[in-house]
Formats: structure tokens, sequence, C-alpha cells
């Protein structure tokens, strides 16, 4: 196991017990953080979330199994171990710690192996844990989507199709017209979600990584737009393209379209008929910026922070009714970060929202 970037906070009053206990982890390649009482601990801990915490139960003012007990009603920390260096032995002590929120306990004096052991151990298993209920959550998120956004529009579509079979409107009628134009609109948004869930799915296994190069803009973004013309055909939406041929950015090419792919679903979605997207694109020195811009409803700022800030599951209908899943807020976030990128977000609501994405020029040595 490489231990490099994990960080460990230990609290011990015996500034003896602190240099041993610190040098054995630091030789192992663990970041270490010392403090001596609860409250330097306290401290500490505002400016950092550490991965494991060392606490020597016997201390003056606040003990380790009070500390303990306020760490775990922080949600910050509770899922952060905490193991308890001990001299106490006897079973009631033991259990008290266990009671407060620790996963194991160390006797002093304690041996090299046996610390090292446990602490990779627990760190470990706290490791599994994030990731299972991450893939919880992820699953939870896409059974939502694919019980409701897909099955939604499938059912729309199906009913469409039967009354076109069973001839209840008549080719050429403006109703017969409508329906034509709902169901290619509708299939459009379809393919666009099934396309964002299997990207996002794929890319929730960790093992599958990114592979950025050095790749020229234009293509990749004309081909996203070539996808959903038809979209912006249906709304009278003109998109205007500004990228100098020639100009390429670091990035890996299925990852970011499925993130161009969905800023522009989005800013087609939310303009008005006959409204306007502007897609553009610079090099900034060591980096290439991006912009998806819209003169479109827009969006508060308390919204934007709730899509693109805490990553909540959101959706909300578009200008002419185009349904959504809240996933794509997700896979933009996810795969920009993905690939070393940012992205700011502003947005006016009655005049239109802007995107900024911001990738690496090239290769960092």
């Amino acid at each position: 196991m490489n231990n490099s970037g994990k960080h460990i906070l230990i609290v011990d009053d015996n500034i003896k017990n602190l240099q041993i206990t610190a040098k054995i982890l630091k030789d192992e390649g663990y970041l270490i953080s010392l403090a001596q009482d609860a409250k330097s601990a306290l401290a500490q801990l505002d400016q950092l979330i550490p991965d494991m915490l060392l606490l020597d139960i016997m201390m003056p003012e606040m003990d380790g199994l009070e500390l303990c007990r306020i760490l775990k009603k922080d949600p910050r920390f509770t899922d952060i171990p905490v193991i308890f260096l001990t001299a106490r032995t006897q079973t009631d002590d033991l259990e008290e710690g266990f009671n407060a929120g620790g996963v194991d306990y160390i006797t002093k004096p304690f041996k090299r192996a046996e610390l090292l052991t446990r602490v990779k151990n627990h760190i470990e298993l706290a490791g599994s844990r994030n990731r299972i209920m991450h893939m919880n959550r992820t699953r939870d998120k896409l059974y939502s989507v694919i019980a409701h956004d897909i099955r939604s529009p499938l059912s729309s579509i199906s009913l469409a199709i039967s009354s076109l079979a069973n001839g209840y409107l008549e080719p050429g009628t403006e109703e017969y017209d409508e329906i034509i134009h709902y169901l290619d609109r509708t299939a459009t948004e379809t393919q666009t979600l099934l396309d964002n869930l299997l990207s996002y799915t794929r890319m929730q296994d960790k093992e599958i990584a990114v592979a950025p190069e050095e790749l020229e803009l234009l293509p990749v973004i004309a081909e996203c737009i070539q996808l959903l013309q038809a979209n912006a055909d249906n709304k009278k939406i003109n998109i205007d393209v500004n990228i100098p041929e020639g100009l390429n950015a670091y990035f890996d090419e299925v990852t970011m379209q499925a993130v161009f792919r969905n800023m522009i679903f989005n800013s087609i979605k939310f303009t008005p008929d006959n409204g306007k997207v502007s897609i553009s694109a610079v090099n900034a020195g060591d980096t290439v910026e991006i912009k998806v811009k819209d003169n479109g409803v827009g969006i508060s700022k308390d919204l934007v922070e709730k899509i693109f800030v805490k990553n909540e599951h959101f959706t909300s209908p578009g200008t002419d009714s185009e349904h959504g899943s809240g996933l794509g807020s997700f896979i933009i976030k996810d795969f920009i970060s993905r690939n070393s990128g940012t992205i700011d977000v502003k947005s006016t609501p009655g005049k239109g929202t802007e995107m900024i994405v911001v990738l690496p020029a090239n290769k960092k040595e």
C-alpha cells in the first residue's frame, strides 16, 4: 500500500509518546500532524480533515473519549477512523472507547509492527467503506433516473406511435406534424440521457482512467453540435461557433465530448425559440478557455450553487417543455475534474447563462 498522502492526526499530552509515534508513521510515508490536548486538536481539525486520528485517552481537561464523542457528532469527521492509545485494558474501559466511536485501541507501550498494522488496516477499511457508500449513492441516483426520466419519455413515445399507427391523426395536419416533431425531440433527449447514463456508469469504475492527449477542439465540438443540430433547428436557435482552427487543448476525448454535448444541450434546452447559442474558445497561455453562452431564461445564483457546487440531483423542463434528468450536471463537473479542468457558471435570470470551462493547453511535465 502506498501511504503517501494519507494524513494522521496524533493527539497525546506526552511529548515523548508523540515523537515516537510520529517517527514510526512518518518513516512509513504517512503525513503527520500533532496535538498535545483536545483544544489544540479541535483547532487543527478546523483546518484539515485527516484520514485517521490516534487519540490518547488520558489527557487533562478533556480526555480522548470526550473528544471522540464531539467529533463523531460532526458530519465532517463521522467516517474518520479513531484508534485510541491507552494504558487501560479493562473490558469496561475498552467498551466505553468503542461506544464513543473508536474503531480500535492500541495498548501502551505498543510495538512498532502492531501500530503500523492496525493503522494500515483501518485506513484501508475506511477507504473500502467510502467506496461502497459512493457506489450505493451512484446506484440509487441511476435507479432514480432510470425509473422516471427514461420510463416517462419512452411511455410517451409509445403512446404517440400508437396514435399514428392506429390512424387517429391525419398525415399533413397540424396535429400530425406536432406529433412527429415531438417524437423527434423526445427520441433525441432520451438518446442523450442514455449516453449520459452509459458514460457516467462506465466512469464510476476507478480502474477506467481518462486518457488525455493534445486534441484540436473544433472537430470535437463540431461533432457535438451535429448531434444536437436538430434540437436547435426545431426551436430556430442559431448556434454561432468562434473556435480557431488548430486550437488544441489537453483532454480525454470521450469524457469531454460528453461534457460539451451536455453544455450545448442545456443551452438549447433553456433558450426560447429564435434564440442564440454562442460557442467560443481562446488560448490563455497554459490553459484553454471554452465558453458556451446563451440568451435563454438564465438561472438564479442559488440554483447554480445547487447544481454545480453541491452536485444535487435537480432537473427542470426547458423552454419547449424538454425533459432532462439532472444527470448532466454530475457528468459535467465530474468529467471536467478528471481532465484537470475547472468550470465557472455565470447566469442572470431572464438574460441567459454562460459556462466557462478551463482545460490544460498541453501536458504538464
